[in-house]
């Protein structure tokens, strides 16, 4: 029978040694890594928070896991370094003369000045994920959450953008917007006090200019940012304000009279091919026999981000015969905002009822 070799306790310490020595190296290349999926995680989190403006349940959920996730990230460093510095403690003990403390006399080269530094950063991140989380909570209007007007894509864009959209709308007089409006209600009408009824209102500029002319006025507009905007700007106007959107508008054939003259002023371009049929008759009930329906076209290329589709005056032409209208073309009219793939067409439709 053949004898074991000895195992020395030499061997064993050696071992020891150099295992310790891998593992210590294996947790310092960890802890750096910690910085890079915190700025990752943190990173991606954030874009996608940015991405998902009409769902504030997932930007609160994003912001509360980039929250905790870096809260997580500086218990597992805390717990790192913790190990690291017990092996190095060993690793002291172990081989003294050669073992490199690398202690300076300036605050940088203390002890656990890296891992602070990390530490620092990673409560820093965590902190402002849970500062966006409580803006968010706090900014979200809830009562907006789940109301059916919100899917539209349109009535979306123009809550994200309200403010600066309403800057550049009410930077242009309504007067030398719609000129053919102005011809429309004086010729047509003989300058008498109507009711007007104006779909996709926006900021309330032209809703103001018609009631600043002596109308009865009525503003109806989908996006809630931006109602909010034209009930501010305007509230000395004699204005009846209403939450409502084409292509049904149920609020407004429920609750509301006919209408001498019906305002579509940029909106038509909102409504989607397969909803026009239904906007048109939504339109017609509230429509006076011997009214009018103001409309204006963008004549110029769709724009999804913005739900634009593209419109014709012979679709309108088709669906306003179907429902009794009689359309008179009016001026063709270049884009107020500079814009030279667009041009607007005005036209009027005619109740013969």
């Amino acid at each position: 029978m053949t004898d074991k070799p000895a195992v020395h306790q030499s061997d064993l310490s050696e071992q020891a040694f150099v295992q310790n020595h891998e593992t210590f190296r294996s947790l310092n290349h960890q802890m750096w890594q910690i910085p890079l999926i915190s700025m990752t995680l943190t990173g991606g989190l954030w874009f996608g928070v940015s991405k998902v403006e009409n769902s504030p349940f997932f930007q609160l959920a994003l912001l509360f896991l980039a929250t905790v996730g870096n809260a997580c990230l500086f218990l597992v460093i805390q717990r790192l370094r913790y190990v690291m510095e017990q092996t190095l403690n060993w690793i002291e003990r172990r081989s003294p003369a050669d073992f490199v403390s690398a202690k300076g006399d300036f605050w940088y080269n203390k002890p656990l000045v890296v891992r602070r530094s990390f530490q620092a950063m990673l409560v820093l991140a965590s902190l402002t994920s849970l500062g966006l989380w409580i803006m968010t909570f706090y900014q979200t209007d809830w009562s907006e959450v789940g109301n059916p007007m919100q899917k539209n894509a349109a009535s979306a864009y123009y809550d994200r953008h309200a403010l600066d959209l309403a800057e550049s709308y009410e930077g242009i007089s309504a007067a030398a917007a719609h000129p053919g409006l102005l011809r429309l209600l004086e010729d047509k009408f003989s300058g008498a006090h109507l009711d007007i009824i104006d779909v996709g209102a926006g900021t309330g500029r032209d809703a103001a200019w018609l009631a600043s002319l002596g109308h009865r006025v009525v503003a109806v507009e989908p996006a809630g940012a931006m109602l909010r905007i034209a009930r501010h700007a305007h509230q000395d106007m004699p204005i009846t304000w209403i939450r409502d959107a084409l292509p049904d508008l149920e609020v407004a054939r429920r609750e509301l009279p006919t209408f001498d003259v019906v305002v579509l002023s940029a909106v038509w371009m909102h409504i989607a091919k397969e909803d026009r049929e239904a906007a048109v008759a939504s339109i017609a009930t509230l429509v006076k026999p011997g009214g009018a329906v103001y409309i204006t076209l963008r004549l110029g290329p769709a724009d999804p981000a913005r739900a634009i589709h593209e419109v014709s005056m012979d679709e309108l032409m088709d669906l306003a015969t179907r429902f009794g209208f009689h359309l008179e073309r009016l001026e063709t009219r270049p884009d107020l905002l500079g814009r030279g793939d667009i041009t607007w067409q005005s036209a009027v439709l005619i109740n013969n009822g």
